[in-house]
Protein backbone atom coordinates (compact mmCIF):
# COMPACT_ATOMS: atom_id res chain seq x y z
CA UNK A 1 0.00 0.00 0.00
CA UNK A 2 2.92 2.14 0.81
CA UNK A 3 4.57 1.59 -2.63
CA UNK A 4 0.77 2.39 -4.18
CA UNK A 5 0.46 5.99 -2.14
CA UNK A 6 4.01 6.81 -3.29
CA UNK A 7 3.10 6.10 -7.24
CA UNK A 8 0.02 8.39 -7.00
CA UNK A 9 1.77 11.13 -4.95
CA UNK A 10 3.32 13.03 -7.97
CA UNK A 11 -0.16 13.09 -9.90
CA UNK A 12 -1.39 14.90 -7.13
CA UNK A 13 1.81 16.95 -6.99
CA UNK A 14 0.93 17.88 -10.84
CA UNK A 15 -2.46 18.41 -10.38
CA UNK A 16 -3.27 22.26 -12.01
CA UNK A 17 -5.53 24.68 -9.87
CA UNK A 18 -6.74 27.54 -12.05
CA UNK A 19 -7.25 31.30 -9.57
CA UNK A 20 -8.99 33.76 -11.30
CA UNK A 21 -8.85 38.01 -11.27
CA UNK A 22 -11.56 40.36 -12.10
CA UNK A 23 -12.15 43.84 -11.23
CA UNK A 24 -15.38 45.61 -12.04
CA UNK A 25 -18.57 43.97 -12.63
CA UNK A 26 -21.50 45.61 -14.74
CA UNK A 27 -19.92 48.50 -15.18
CA UNK A 28 -19.66 49.07 -19.07
CA UNK A 29 -17.76 52.56 -19.00
CA UNK A 30 -14.49 50.18 -19.30
CA UNK A 31 -14.94 46.94 -21.04
CA UNK A 32 -11.03 45.76 -20.79
CA UNK A 33 -11.66 45.37 -17.14
CA UNK A 34 -15.27 44.74 -16.56
CA UNK A 35 -17.23 41.50 -16.67
CA UNK A 36 -21.61 41.19 -16.82
CA UNK A 37 -22.93 40.07 -13.74
CA UNK A 38 -25.08 37.72 -16.00
CA UNK A 39 -21.78 36.43 -17.49
CA UNK A 40 -20.85 35.77 -14.14
CA UNK A 41 -23.51 34.05 -13.08
CA UNK A 42 -23.18 32.00 -15.98
CA UNK A 43 -19.34 30.98 -15.52
CA UNK A 44 -20.19 29.95 -11.70
CA UNK A 45 -22.88 27.70 -12.57
CA UNK A 46 -20.71 26.22 -15.34
CA UNK A 47 -18.31 25.52 -12.75
CA UNK A 48 -21.19 24.19 -10.25
CA UNK A 49 -22.13 21.76 -12.86
CA UNK A 50 -18.81 20.34 -13.80
CA UNK A 51 -17.83 19.82 -10.15
CA UNK A 52 -15.15 22.08 -9.95
CA UNK A 53 -14.52 23.35 -6.20
CA UNK A 54 -14.88 26.94 -5.56
CA UNK A 55 -12.76 28.23 -2.44
CA UNK A 56 -10.75 31.56 -1.35
CA UNK A 57 -7.41 31.78 -1.73
CA UNK A 58 -5.75 30.75 1.43
CA UNK A 59 -7.90 27.64 1.39
CA UNK A 60 -5.90 26.43 -1.57
CA UNK A 61 -2.88 28.13 -0.48
CA UNK A 62 -3.23 26.14 2.91
CA UNK A 63 -3.84 22.46 0.05
CA UNK A 64 -1.04 23.71 -1.15
CA UNK A 65 1.28 24.03 1.63
CA UNK A 66 0.02 20.48 2.76
CA UNK A 67 0.52 18.92 -0.97
CA UNK A 68 -3.09 17.86 -0.91
CA UNK A 69 -4.70 17.61 -4.24
CA UNK A 70 -5.99 20.79 -6.08
CA UNK A 71 -7.58 19.18 -8.63
CA UNK A 72 -10.21 20.97 -10.11
CA UNK A 73 -10.28 24.19 -7.63
CA UNK A 74 -10.66 27.64 -8.69
CA UNK A 75 -10.50 30.86 -6.86
CA UNK A 76 -12.24 33.88 -7.70
CA UNK A 77 -9.85 37.25 -6.76
CA UNK A 78 -11.40 40.31 -7.41
CA UNK A 79 -8.49 43.52 -7.79
CA UNK A 80 -9.06 47.46 -6.47
CA UNK A 81 -12.00 47.03 -4.56
CA UNK A 82 -14.65 48.72 -7.20
CA UNK A 83 -17.91 49.59 -5.78
CA UNK A 84 -19.64 48.10 -8.57
CA UNK A 85 -18.46 44.37 -7.45
CA UNK A 86 -20.04 44.92 -3.73
CA UNK A 87 -23.13 46.26 -6.06
CA UNK A 88 -23.31 43.72 -9.02
CA UNK A 89 -20.84 40.91 -8.30
CA UNK A 90 -21.15 39.98 -4.71
CA UNK A 91 -24.76 39.24 -4.55
CA UNK A 92 -24.33 36.24 -7.31
CA UNK A 93 -21.27 34.91 -5.40
CA UNK A 94 -23.61 35.51 -2.40
CA UNK A 95 -26.54 33.49 -4.31
CA UNK A 96 -24.40 30.42 -4.76
CA UNK A 97 -22.83 30.45 -1.59
CA UNK A 98 -19.53 31.07 -3.57
CA UNK A 99 -15.93 32.39 -1.05
CA UNK A 100 -13.79 34.81 -3.10
CA UNK A 101 -11.14 36.69 -2.33
CA UNK A 102 -11.11 40.61 -2.57
CA UNK A 103 -7.89 42.75 -2.95
CA UNK A 104 -8.17 46.43 -1.20
CA UNK A 105 -6.93 49.52 -2.64
CA UNK A 106 -7.09 50.90 0.86
CA UNK A 107 -6.48 54.74 0.26
CA UNK A 108 -9.94 54.61 -1.94
CA UNK A 109 -11.46 53.46 1.06
CA UNK A 110 -9.54 56.00 3.04
CA UNK A 111 -10.47 59.03 0.97
CA UNK A 112 -14.16 57.92 0.01
CA UNK A 113 -13.50 57.83 -3.79
CA UNK A 114 -17.11 57.37 -5.39
CA UNK A 115 -16.00 54.45 -7.52
CA UNK A 116 -14.36 52.51 -4.49
CA UNK A 117 -15.91 50.84 -2.14
CA UNK A 118 -16.46 52.01 1.86
CA UNK A 119 -14.51 50.44 4.93
CA UNK A 120 -17.83 49.81 5.90
CA UNK A 121 -18.81 47.99 2.38
CA UNK A 122 -15.37 46.12 2.90
CA UNK A 123 -16.05 45.00 6.40
CA UNK A 124 -19.50 43.76 5.07
CA UNK A 125 -18.10 41.72 2.14
CA UNK A 126 -15.55 40.66 4.28
CA UNK A 127 -18.23 38.06 5.59
CA UNK A 128 -18.45 36.55 2.44
CA UNK A 129 -14.98 36.27 1.17
CA UNK A 130 -11.96 37.58 2.05
CA UNK A 131 -9.38 40.15 2.31
CA UNK A 132 -6.59 41.03 0.96
CA UNK A 133 -3.90 43.83 0.43
CA UNK A 134 -3.41 46.15 -3.11
CA UNK A 135 -1.16 48.58 -1.80
CA UNK A 136 -2.02 51.54 -0.61
CA UNK A 137 -2.19 54.40 -3.32
CA UNK A 138 -2.18 51.79 -6.20
CA UNK A 139 1.18 52.91 -7.72
CA UNK A 140 3.22 51.27 -10.28
CA UNK A 141 5.78 49.80 -7.93
CA UNK A 142 8.84 49.70 -10.07
CA UNK A 143 8.78 52.97 -10.79
CA UNK A 144 9.47 54.13 -7.11
CA UNK A 145 12.13 54.21 -4.74
CA UNK A 146 12.58 51.34 -2.18
CA UNK A 147 11.55 54.18 0.72
CA UNK A 148 8.29 55.10 -1.24
CA UNK A 149 7.76 51.63 -1.58
CA UNK A 150 7.81 50.92 1.66
CA UNK A 151 6.11 53.66 2.91
CA UNK A 152 3.29 52.60 0.67
CA UNK A 153 2.99 49.50 1.49
CA UNK A 154 3.06 50.59 5.35
CA UNK A 155 0.35 52.86 5.38
CA UNK A 156 -1.73 49.84 3.48
CA UNK A 157 -1.28 48.06 6.63
CA UNK A 158 -1.51 50.93 9.08
CA UNK A 159 -4.52 51.27 7.73
CA UNK A 160 -6.01 47.65 7.71
CA UNK A 161 -4.65 47.62 11.42
CA UNK A 162 -7.04 51.00 12.17
CA UNK A 163 -9.97 49.76 10.18
CA UNK A 164 -10.28 46.15 10.52
CA UNK A 165 -8.17 45.69 12.97
CA UNK A 166 -5.93 43.14 11.62
CA UNK A 167 -3.68 42.72 8.05
CA UNK A 168 -4.03 40.14 5.32
CA UNK A 169 -0.92 37.90 4.53
CA UNK A 170 -2.18 38.09 0.87
CA UNK A 171 -0.59 41.43 -1.30
CA UNK A 172 -1.58 41.80 -5.25
CA UNK A 173 0.68 44.16 -7.16
CA UNK A 174 -1.32 47.16 -8.43
CA UNK A 175 -1.55 46.61 -12.73
CA UNK A 176 0.41 43.49 -11.90
CA UNK A 177 4.16 44.69 -12.17
CA UNK A 178 6.59 43.71 -10.22
CA UNK A 179 10.50 43.33 -11.13
CA UNK A 180 13.26 41.13 -8.35
CA UNK A 181 13.67 44.36 -6.05
CA UNK A 182 9.87 45.14 -5.60
CA UNK A 183 9.34 41.33 -5.21
CA UNK A 184 12.11 41.79 -2.47
CA UNK A 185 10.46 44.38 -0.91
CA UNK A 186 6.54 43.20 -0.99
CA UNK A 187 7.94 39.34 0.38
CA UNK A 188 9.30 41.11 3.52
CA UNK A 189 5.42 42.19 4.39
CA UNK A 190 3.67 39.38 2.90
CA UNK A 191 3.87 35.44 1.98
CA UNK A 192 1.67 35.30 -0.20
CA UNK A 193 1.53 37.37 -3.47
CA UNK A 194 -0.47 37.49 -6.60
CA UNK A 195 0.90 38.50 -9.93
CA UNK A 196 -1.38 38.72 -13.32
CA UNK A 197 0.33 36.40 -14.83
CA UNK A 198 -1.62 34.45 -17.00
CA UNK A 199 -1.12 30.66 -16.09
CA UNK A 200 -2.72 28.15 -13.68
CA UNK A 201 -0.78 26.77 -10.55
CA UNK A 202 0.51 23.88 -8.83
CA UNK A 203 2.16 22.48 -5.50
CA UNK A 204 5.68 23.57 -6.70
CA UNK A 205 4.20 26.70 -7.68
CA UNK A 206 5.84 30.13 -5.30
CA UNK A 207 3.61 31.53 -3.11
CA UNK A 208 5.34 34.98 -3.45
CA UNK A 209 4.74 34.86 -7.17
CA UNK A 210 1.05 33.14 -8.11
CA UNK A 211 -0.36 33.92 -11.35
CA UNK A 212 -4.35 34.82 -12.38
CA UNK A 213 -5.68 34.66 -15.29
CA UNK A 214 -7.79 37.74 -16.23
CA UNK A 215 -11.42 37.00 -16.85
CA UNK A 216 -13.40 40.01 -18.74
CA UNK A 217 -15.59 40.52 -21.66
CA UNK A 218 -16.90 37.65 -23.33
CA UNK A 219 -14.82 35.15 -21.86
CA UNK A 220 -15.17 31.26 -22.08
CA UNK A 221 -14.00 29.86 -19.02
CA UNK A 222 -14.18 26.19 -20.49
CA UNK A 223 -11.39 27.65 -22.45
CA UNK A 224 -9.84 29.22 -19.53
CA UNK A 225 -10.21 26.11 -17.52
CA UNK A 226 -7.68 24.32 -20.63
CA UNK A 227 -4.84 26.57 -19.61
CA UNK A 228 -1.73 24.94 -18.22
CA UNK A 229 1.82 24.76 -16.67
CA UNK A 230 4.31 24.98 -18.91
CA UNK A 231 7.29 23.74 -17.18
CA UNK A 232 10.86 25.42 -18.97
CA UNK A 233 14.00 24.59 -16.87
CA UNK A 234 16.60 27.05 -16.85
CA UNK A 235 14.66 30.05 -18.66
CA UNK A 236 16.41 32.98 -20.00
CA UNK A 237 15.61 36.16 -20.89
CA UNK A 238 18.63 38.81 -22.15
CA UNK A 239 18.50 41.91 -22.45
CA UNK A 240 20.04 45.43 -23.47
CA UNK A 241 18.38 48.17 -21.92
CA UNK A 242 14.88 48.10 -23.63
CA UNK A 243 16.04 44.96 -26.69
CA UNK A 244 15.15 41.73 -25.33
CA UNK A 245 17.99 39.98 -27.29
CA UNK A 246 17.18 36.57 -26.88
CA UNK A 247 15.06 33.87 -24.69
CA UNK A 248 16.11 30.44 -24.23
CA UNK A 249 15.36 27.43 -22.02
CA UNK A 250 14.12 23.49 -21.99
CA UNK A 251 10.74 22.44 -22.56
CA UNK A 252 10.29 18.38 -23.24
CA UNK A 253 8.15 19.33 -26.30
CA UNK A 254 9.89 19.73 -29.88
CA UNK A 255 8.63 23.28 -30.64
CA UNK A 256 7.31 26.31 -28.97
CA UNK A 257 5.24 29.55 -29.90
CA UNK A 258 7.09 32.36 -28.38
CA UNK A 259 5.18 36.06 -28.00
CA UNK A 260 6.14 39.44 -26.92
CA UNK A 261 3.77 42.21 -26.64
CA UNK A 262 4.09 44.14 -30.06
CA UNK A 263 6.36 41.56 -31.93
CA UNK A 264 3.03 38.86 -32.19
CA UNK A 265 3.83 35.06 -31.80
CA UNK A 266 6.83 33.29 -33.74
CA UNK A 267 6.97 28.80 -34.09
CA UNK A 268 10.32 28.15 -32.70
CA UNK A 269 12.07 24.43 -32.96
CA UNK A 270 13.99 23.12 -30.18
CA UNK A 271 16.99 21.08 -30.32
CA UNK A 272 16.41 17.88 -28.05
CA UNK A 273 13.89 19.98 -25.83
CA UNK A 274 16.69 23.33 -26.08
CA UNK A 275 14.75 26.35 -27.86
CA UNK A 276 16.85 29.61 -28.63
CA UNK A 277 14.87 32.63 -29.86
CA UNK A 278 17.22 35.80 -30.92
CA UNK A 279 14.11 38.11 -31.88
CA UNK A 280 16.34 41.37 -31.03
CA UNK A 281 13.67 43.70 -30.51
CA UNK A 282 13.10 46.73 -28.73
CA UNK A 283 10.09 47.13 -26.45
CA UNK A 284 7.27 49.40 -27.45
CA UNK A 285 5.04 49.61 -24.14
CA UNK A 286 6.16 49.84 -20.18
CA UNK A 287 4.53 46.58 -19.48
CA UNK A 288 4.77 43.60 -21.63
CA UNK A 289 4.73 39.69 -22.12
CA UNK A 290 6.55 37.28 -22.68
CA UNK A 291 4.42 33.96 -23.24
CA UNK A 292 5.54 30.49 -24.03
CA UNK A 293 3.16 28.37 -25.19
CA UNK A 294 3.05 24.53 -26.41
CA UNK A 295 -0.58 23.64 -27.36
CA UNK A 296 -3.20 24.99 -24.00
CA UNK A 297 -0.13 24.64 -21.59
CA UNK A 298 1.89 28.40 -21.08
CA UNK A 299 4.35 30.09 -19.28
CA UNK A 300 4.24 33.77 -18.68
CA UNK A 301 6.76 36.60 -17.83
CA UNK A 302 6.10 39.82 -17.29
CA UNK A 303 8.81 42.64 -18.90
CA UNK A 304 9.15 45.98 -17.90
CA UNK A 305 10.47 48.74 -20.02
CA UNK A 306 12.93 50.59 -19.00
CA UNK A 307 12.14 54.70 -17.99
Amino acid sequence: MKKLILFFLPLWLLAEAHIFVLHRVDDFRYPTTDISSKLLEKDIKYLLKNNYKIVKLSTLVKRMENNQSIDKYVVFTIDDSFKSFYKNGLPVFRKYHIPFTLFVYTESADKHYGDYMSWKQLKDTAKYGELGVHSYAHPHLAKLSNKQIIEDTQKAINSFKKHLGYVPDMYAYPYGEYDKRVKKIINRYFDIICNQNAGAVNNQTPLNDIDRIAITGDVNIARKLKIGILNVKNLQIKRNNNDIKEISGYIKYPYAYIYITKLGWKRIKTDNGYFDYKPDFNLKKYRNRVIIRYNNKIKTKLILKEE
